[in-house]
């Protein structure tokens, strides 16, 4: 009998790496191609250092946040160099611009915040859209203007709606504006969040800088619970899925109707398990230095219908929409018409904010369009019951939808989009499943087993969260390990960066 022998191909994986010659300039170099994120190696080392010092300075207030900065704008300059100062630009203006709106009333003050606002978003408007522009005036109006070569700078959607919010609190009334630079600078800058969400608003956070949560065992076991979980899901399920899911994209015309379809529930899983994945290990960071973090997704994938939807899905980008463009427009308070229109207006935001590209307004479109139309039955049919068979066939229904709309979102073109459909209705044949599980059963299983996770009770997943707090710490080094060795055998040697990375 053969005797078992355990793998250890994960322990080289791991130190290789230090043996590099180059280590030292991949820790401390930039590139704008390879944006550092937290399933990074270098990133991890770099972190266990920084953790290390930060232990020493954490009951010192002034020197933490200092410290963190310093990291955070470390962070921001690996992924984006130069462009940092860019970003620091923007927090400087923010921060002057807040105090002076604080002190104005009246037509002065509505001015102030124009001009801070257009300000913010012209740095987002012409790094992210200014090419997207050129070409739709060119097919317009029959131009010849040429692209401008411009680098999205990473987070610049994110952390412009951060700065938005701050000076719209601000001309509310609803937060003072920081007189301390340095604290606006803290929660601007925070590496957790800073690239990829959850958008977190001033009034939240700025509050923390002063009263940070105690890190004790529990916060401890609860920080490395959601980082492992969050890893996951990015490197077992989120990666192992897309690399089906690229495939066919591809060239969806040579896959069959059932592969294409699956493909959409593939990136369906995808996108939900790579984005809540970074959600998790962002919360868990911040949860580590002693910050919380909102939560960004909850079990969205379980909602009954398209409103419920977006209270679950990024629930930081849904709020922000509504506090700051639906409200603002003025909600439900104009008429029936107004109301559905503002709903159409703000997801035509929302589509717009992800990317330059039509896809995504057609994409923000449909959404609106759903809402809108989601609103209207229930104006029309207000006692319809909310039975158990209603909220089954409503969850079937609004989860196809959205993984329907899912396709624009993932396709490369309209024309590669249409092709999808137009395969998945048109050239459809039952027994394709059957090679399709011959083929590639190990994708199959994993979609079988990312539909588990996705559908799973919120109140069994609650419940075994607290099981495994209520563990020993001693058994966490099994957690640690197992994790590892999971993710080792599954992910790719190149790690694929977060989808959200790109917006």
């Amino acid at each position: 009998m053969q005797p078992n022998i355990v793998d250890t191909n994960w322990i080289n994986q791991i130190v290789a790496p230090l043996k590099d010659p180059k280590l030292l300039e991949k820790m401390f170099g930039y590139s704008t191609k390879e944006p550092w994120f937290f399933t990074e190696f270098t990133f991890l080392a770099v972190f266990g250092i920084f953790l290390l010092i930060y232990a020493a300075l954490v009951q010192k207030n002034t020197w933490r946040k200092i410290y963190i900065i310093s990291f955070s704008l470390f962070f921001y300059y690996k992924s984006s160099g130069p462009f940092l100062g860019l970003f620091v630009l923007m927090i400087v203006s923010d921060y002057l611009f807040a105090l002076a709106i604080e002190k104005q009333q009246g037509l002065k003050k509505k001015i102030l915040l124009w001009l801070s606002l257009s300000y913010s978003l012209s740095f987002l408007l012409y790094f992210k859209y200014a090419n997207f522009f050129l070409h739709n005036i060119n097919a317009i109006f029959h131009t010849q203007f040429t692209d401008h070569n411009l680098f999205l700078p990473i987070g610049i959607s994110f952390y412009t709606f951060q700065s938005i919010s701050y000076l719209m609190d601000v001309y509310r009334n609803e937060i003072k504006a920081t007189r301390n630079v340095s604290d606006y600078a803290f929660y601007m800058t925070f590496f957790p969040h800073l690239v990829a969400g959850p958008i977190v608003r001033a009034k939240d956070f700025l509050p923390q800088i002063f009263t940070p949560q105690i890190i004790n065992a529990a916060l401890y076991k609860e920080s490395l619970f959601r980082i492992l979980i969050g890893l996951l899901k990015k490197l077992f399920i989120a990666d192992y899925i897309g690399k089906f899911v690229d495939i066919v994209h591809q060239s969806p015309s040579n896959f069959s109707g059932a592969e294409n379809l699956l493909a959409m529930y593939g990136y369906s899983f995808q996108i939900y398990f790579d984005f809540s994945g970074y959600s998790d290990i962002a919360i868990g960071i911040a949860l580590m230095l002693g910050y919380r973090l909102k939560e960004n997704f909850d079990n969205p994938y379980s909602s009954s219908n398209i409103t419920v939807f977006w209270r679950k899905w990024h629930i930081s980008l849904s709020s922000w929409l509504r506090d700051y463009i639906y409200i603002p427009l003025g909600g439900n308070r104009k008429g029936v018409f107004n109301t559905y229109l503002f709903l159409m207006i703000t997801m035509l935001v929302g589509g717009f904010w992800h990317g330059a590209d039509w896809r995504f307004i057609f994409w923000g479109f449909a959404h609106g369009f759903a809402l809108a139309f989601h609103k209207a039955y229930c104006h029309y049919f207000p006692n319809n019951k909310n039975s158990y068979f209603s909220r089954f066939w409503g969850t079937i229904i609004t989860f196809h939808f959205v993984a329907f709309c899912w396709i624009f979102f993932r396709a490369a073109s309209f024309q590669s989009a249409f092709t999808s459909i137009t395969q998945i209705f048109s050239n459809f044949n039952l027994k394709d499943f059957g090679g399709f599980w011959i083929s590639r059963s190990e994708t199959g299983f994993m979609l079988l087993f990312a539909a588990l996770v996705a559908f799973f009770s919120p109140k069994w997943k609650d419940a075994f969260y607290q099981k495994i707090q209520s563990l020993p710490s001693f058994t966490w080094i099994i957690w640690v390990l197992v994790t590892l060795q999971i993710i080792v055998q599954f992910k790719d040697d190149l790690v694929q960066p977060f989808i959200y990375f790109q917006f």
